[in-house]
């Protein structure tokens, strides 16, 4: 590749340095010649300041006035991101040598992609290995396993700004905004582990349990995507058992449970 594109790393961050300065090493690890890095400071009590983070790549600190849903944090970095390529990285996580490299290269190969994913390992409380995701851009498969993780796409600008994350949501939210991306755009898989998600039950996890937000926003996927849900037996049961699920654990209505029990 002659002439590298820019890609933008965006990372939102809220009272996590040294997970930060974890997730931007990884960055730093990258292979490839052309990336800067958009941290979106989440309103934290003590503002983030550049001398915090060590790299060597271009910087912007982009501060929130409030503290914002993890979906508006993300586009608020995608408003302030240069780069031609678009990628995202929870704080919390990491990504992989050669992930940039890579995808950077599917997406000039192919132009007629409009965003690529690589597999990701799921890391447990001791550090092993619990699962890898992976799995093709089609929509049935996708909603059944959830296999695409935040932190293994890569996207071209011209598509993440006409699609952003859904504000609405405060959990899920990567589900939904993948699904609309292969519901309308062209991907590609990466079969290469390129992403890190840290599944160690930290007590400041942004993704512990909240039945009544769980049940709120696995309620909008299930709208978002009800014609593709309704339309495989399996995947169905699937969703709506665990909104019937989700509903219960914080006693929802009865009319409510007996309408999600009759969606079975």
């Amino acid at each position: 590749m002659a002439d590298l594109p820019l890609i933008s790393v965006i990372i939102p961050t809220r009272h996590r340095l040294a997970l930060l300065r974890r997730a931007v090493a990884s960055v730093n690890n990258q292979d490839y010649g052309n990336f800067e890095l958009i941290v979106v400071d989440n309103a934290a009590d003590q503002p983030l300041a550049a001398n915090d983070i060590s790299t060597t790549a271009p910087l912007r600190i982009v501060r929130s006035s409030k503290m914002l849903p993890i979906p508006a944090s993300r586009n608020l970095g995608i408003k302030h991101a240069s780069g031609d390529i678009i990628t995202f990285l929870d704080d919390d996580d990491e990504i992989l040598p050669g992930k940039f490299t890579t995808q950077a290269s599917a997406l000039a190969d192919h132009p007629e992609v409009d965003f690529v994913y690589s597999a990701t390992r799921h890391i447990g409380p001791n550090g092993e290995t619990l699962t890898v995701s992976s799995g093709p851009p089609e929509m049935t498969p996708f909603l059944k396993w959830r296999y695409v993780h935040t932190n293994a796409l890569a996207i071209r600008r011209r598509i993440v700004e006409s699609f952003l994350f859904n504000e609405q949501m405060t959990c899920f939210e990567d589900v939904e905004f993948v699904g609309r991306l292969i519901r309308r755009v062209k991907g590609m898989h990466i079969p290469e582990i390129h992403a890190i998600w840290y599944r160690d039950n930290r007590p400041d996890q942004i993704t512990r349990k909240n039945w009544r937000r769980s049940y709120e926003n696995w309620r909008i996927l299930c709208d978002q995507f009800e014609t593709e849900i309704m339309a495989d037996h399996g995947v169905r049961r699937l969703y709506y058992r665990k909104m019937f699920a989700l509903a219960a654990m914080f006693a929802d209505t009865p009319r409510a449970l007996r309408s999600l029990a009759r969606a079975l």
